[in-house]
């Protein structure tokens, strides 16, 4: 499973699927196949609240590339306990654990 953390901006009329193609493609340079949602989270910080939607998503073409982003790796769900995540991503991660 891969878990691709990032901030999607909607342009006019697009889906959220469609955001996560362009975002991942401007973003990563890979084109993805983007499946099922995997899961919805509602999280609620002091200052604002985040609605963040994750799908089931394979890399159809190319290799990630850090375009706009300081660093990126792949993870196993073994290795997620090593790494500091946002508090708005703790439930998605305990759903990764018991699902892999």
């Amino acid at each position: 499973p891969c878990v691709v953390p990032c901030k999607l901006y909607f342009e006019p009329g697009e889906t959220k699927e469609q955001a996560l193609i362009r975002e991942c493609q401007e973003e990563l340079a890979v084109t993805l196949d983007v499946g099922e949602v995997f899961m919805d989270v509602v999280y609620k910080y002091p200052d604002l609240t985040v609605h963040l939607t994750l799908f089931h998503a394979a890399i159809r073409e190319g290799a990630p590339q850090k375009l706009e982003h300081n660093d990126i790796r792949w993870i196993t769900v073994n290795e997620i306990d090593q790494f500091m995540f946002c508090p708005a991503d703790e439930e998605i991660l305990r759903r990764l654990k018991d699902a892999y």
